[in-house]
């Protein structure tokens, strides 16, 4: 698997996220990273352009509108970026040759009202429009482009997000905890707490072994929202104080469960993503 000769072997775009960012980390001189100024999903005519100039062998697609409850508000803009924008890539990606990865959601999932993890053999069920938008881009890329992989992921942290105001879910904690003030966390939530880290080397196995379709990549099991938040205090060794809240009025649903589970990935083997404590371990301890 050399580098392509003419430009980066990888384009990582929404190259500000922390995603993306621990994917061009990770990468170094592999890897092009392209924020929504060098190219913008939504200017049609300038994708096929771009993939042309770059040549990339793959392109890891880490843009999002991912505000939850702004996709409420501005539907038009949550579809853009999550849905016609990635199917605009993916049909170029297809005429290409080009890999393509694309990232998803957990939220694609809650409607269902079902108490188990889920698989990539559930029918989707979103509850609010963020994730309708995520699921009308999987199916669009999917469709489009016969080499995509989509990777759904979960409660991401452990990247280091360009964009003003956009910590990590884990430094955002400790910074609650240390400016005193309580750390909120919604009653009956269930997470997938997931390292970046984790997710950039499963997604380089999926590439380098021509895997396509759908996969989940998350931490291995799940847990309350407040038992996150206090494994992250307890590692970190940070006192603080968790508020258990109940659910609140806000503008968009937010479904109690939409915890995945890894079965591609796991029928794979050899081995399971690490489970989630394991890895929040790791990373606390080199903050």
């Amino acid at each position: 698997m050399g580098a392509n000769a003419t430009g980066p072997e990888f384009l990582v775009l929404g190259a500000r996220g922390q995603l993306a960012q621990a994917f061009l980390q990770h990468l170094g001189r592999r890897a092009a990273g392209l924020d929504r100024l060098g190219l913008d999903l939504a200017d049609r005519a300038a994708i096929e352009p771009a993939l042309r100039r770059l040549k990339p062998r793959a392109v890891l697609n880490c843009a999002a509108f991912n505000h939850v409850d702004q996709a409420e508000r501005q539907r038009a803009r949550a579809l853009s970026a999550n849905a016609i924008g990635p199917a605009r890539l993916a049909e170029a990606a297809g005429r290409l040759g080009i890999q393509l990865v694309h990232f998803s959601t957990d939220y694609v999932f809650g409607g269902d009202h079902s108490t188990r993890a889920r698989t990539e053999r559930d029918p989707p069920a979103p509850v609010n429009f963020y994730g309708y938008s995520k699921l009308l881009g999987e199916e669009a890329v999917l469709a489009s482009c016969a080499r995509a992989l989509v990777v759904r992921v979960a409660h991401l942290y452990g990247g280091r997000s360009l964009s003003p105001g956009r910590a990590n879910l884990v430094e955002r904690f400790l910074e609650q905890a240390r400016a005193g003030q309580p750390i909120r966390v919604t009653r009956g939530q269930m997470l997938n707490p997931t390292s970046v880290h984790d997710v950039v080397p499963a997604c380089l196995r999926l590439l380098d072994e021509g895997e396509c379709g759908l996969f989940h990549l998350t931490g291995e099991g799940c847990c309350r929202a407040e038992e996150f938040a206090g494994a992250v205090l307890e590692l970190a060794g940070t006192a603080g104080r968790i508020e258990v809240v109940e659910r609140e009025a806000r503008p968009a649903r937010r479904a109690a469960m939409t915890v995945l589970e890894n079965e591609r990935w796991n029928n794979l083997g050899p081995t399971r993503l690490p489970w989630w404590r394991d890895s929040l371990a790791r990373y606390i301890s080199g903050l």
